[in-house]
């Protein structure tokens, strides 16, 4: 009887959401050319279709309006895409009361319901991100190695290989282990980065955030609340942490107060970061675990799924390791695992840019919603409440950008422009242009990029000078196109093996 209550109830929701949805989609449309057939009920299926491969889509109606903007359907409404680095510059320096990010992250990830309504109001991380996390990145290096030292053997056990030495794993098994262990050796130290548990919560809670996020995004704002108390609400994943993280969080606090201790020399980690500049409300284990959880999600969830992709890329492509491990090598026993060393890996950092060039993290980039009427340089006028984004993987493989074999993978096309560039123009991944968008562009460019690309280029350097790495035999990785998502083939395994030689 109480299966069937919450059937009964879920139903209604969802009746009553579709017919706010098909209001919504005929309130706001944008006057802007667009694909497919036109009428209400052709735009559904354009919007369908996108559900399918949005990226497929977008390069159809991109060939036709590049360099201007233009609109695609979508089941929750009409949006805005630009095609061109005019238009990308201006809504990069439009004013965030005008068009904001804050709000496109908000109906993105629908932060009160997935991740609190206090990280919404006050997003504490962003500040850390941009303030000691990136000051302070030089520091973590050490640390950073010695968890990649350490979680390398757990994820690629030996004890599993087969006759010729081969070990078998899941890339983004694999991927989002190594990623979780290292991020969390900063953000909350040993011994607790390496706890099964609390790592399966972390990386649970990712995944449980994306799909709380669609269900609750497809309802209107007034049943998104009853919505989320269906799925599951953010404390009950925050009650599932704070197992783990009650009594160092007490500790913690308990050294801040006390009057003999300085506070200054507390662990230089993400806790101590957040108990510096966390309001007094939020002093507590409850609190500061619901935080973690956030930070958590912003750094895992992009960070593991770049690195899968940069992984089987790796595996795929056998004549860029040699190349890749004598830079490493080099680079390491000139400077030690550095920051200075990791900068000399040029080589490195291009091959993981050009994989996020063919791949990234879906077909958009930028997404900014509007406060207010908004027009364009070029005329172009969209009405307030209206989602804005860039056509970023369309531009990411414009011939006119990056040449003929725009489409093919050159892992040294990033290297090799430096070069002949003479240092002008800096190419490194964690640059962000109107040319290259992973990360976004402008102030709102995603602040934990620093971290990120330090984590992957240590990672994959360690891999490269410490085992073999190759795809099994005929197999070759999925492209997995979700709407506009594009996410790593979960089925796909690679084969490392220790090196042989010295």
């Amino acid at each position: 009887m109480l299966c069937d209550g919450w059937f009964k109830s879920a139903l209604l929701l969802f009746a009553v959401g579709t017919v706010v949805l098909l209001a919504k989609r005929r309130a706001v449309r944008p006057n802007l050319p667009t694909i497919g057939p036109q009428g209400y009920l052709g735009s559904w299926r354009t919007a369908l279709r996108g559900t399918i491969n949005q990226h497929e889509l977008l390069q159809e109606v991109y060939k036709q309006y590049k360099g201007r903007a233009f609109m695609i359907p979508q089941l929750t409404g009409w949006r805005v895409m630009l095609a061109g680095p005019e238009l990308i510059n201006e809504m990069k320096n439009a004013p965030s009361n005008v068009i904001s990010s804050e709000d496109a992250i908000r109906d993105i990830v629908q932060t009160p319901y997935t991740l609190g309504e206090e990280i919404a109001a006050l997003p504490l991380h962003v500040d850390i991100a941009r303030g000691p996390l990136t000051k302070n990145l030089a520091s973590f290096f050490p640390h950073i190695i010695d968890e990649i030292e350490a979680a390398l053997p757990v994820v690629i056990p030996d004890n599993e290989k087969d006759d010729e030495g081969w070990t078998s794993v899941l890339a983004f098994e694999t991927s989002i282990q190594i990623i979780a262990r290292t991020l969390h050796r900063i953000f909350v130290g040993v011994p607790l980065c390496r706890e099964p548990g609390y790592l399966g919560i972390m990386i649970d809670f990712t995944k449980w955030v994306m799909i709380t996020s669609t269900i609750v995004g497809f309802f209107p704002e007034l049943l998104k609340p009853y919505v989320a108390r269906i799925i599951g609400t953010s404390r009950r994943q925050t009650n599932a942490v704070l197992r783990y993280t009650r009594e160092m969080l007490r500790e913690r606090l308990e050294s801040r107060d006390a009057k003999d201790h300085k506070f200054e020399e507390a662990p230089d980690d993400l806790v101590t970061w957040l108990i510096d500049i966390a309001p007094e409300n939020e002093l507590n284990p409850f609190s500061l675990s619901r935080r973690l959880l956030s930070v958590n999600f912003g750094a895992m969830h992009t960070t593991s799924m770049i690195f899968s992709h940069v992984l089987l890329f790796l595996a795929g492509k056998p004549e860029y390791i040699a190349p890749l491990r004598a830079e490493a090598e080099t680079a390491v026993a000139e400077a030690g695992w550095t920051k200075e060393a990791m900068t000399r890996c040029v080589k490195l950092d291009s091959f993981i840019k050009e994989s996020q060039r063919l791949t990234g993290l879906g077909s958009s980039s930028m997404t900014r919603r509007t406060r207010e009427d908004y027009t364009f340089s070029d005329g172009t006028f969209v009405p307030a409440g209206t989602t804005i984004s860039v056509a970023a993987s369309s531009i990411h493989v414009d011939p006119s950008i990056y040449g003929e074999n725009a489409h093919e993978f050159d892992g040294f096309r990033f290297s090799a422009r430096a070069e002949t560039d003479s240092g002008k123009i800096n190419h490194s991944f964690i640059t962000t242009s109107p040319e290259f968008l992973l990360f976004g562009h402008g102030k709102h460019a995603c602040p934990g990029r620093y971290l990120a690309a330090s984590i992957m280029k240590m990672t994959l350097a360690s891999i490269l000078l410490n085992y073999d790495v190759k795809l099994p035999e005929g197999y070759q990785p999925r492209v997995i196109w979700l709407g506009g998502n594009l996410i790593p083939d979960m089925s796909a395994k690679l084969l490392f093996r220790k090196r042989n030689d010295p």
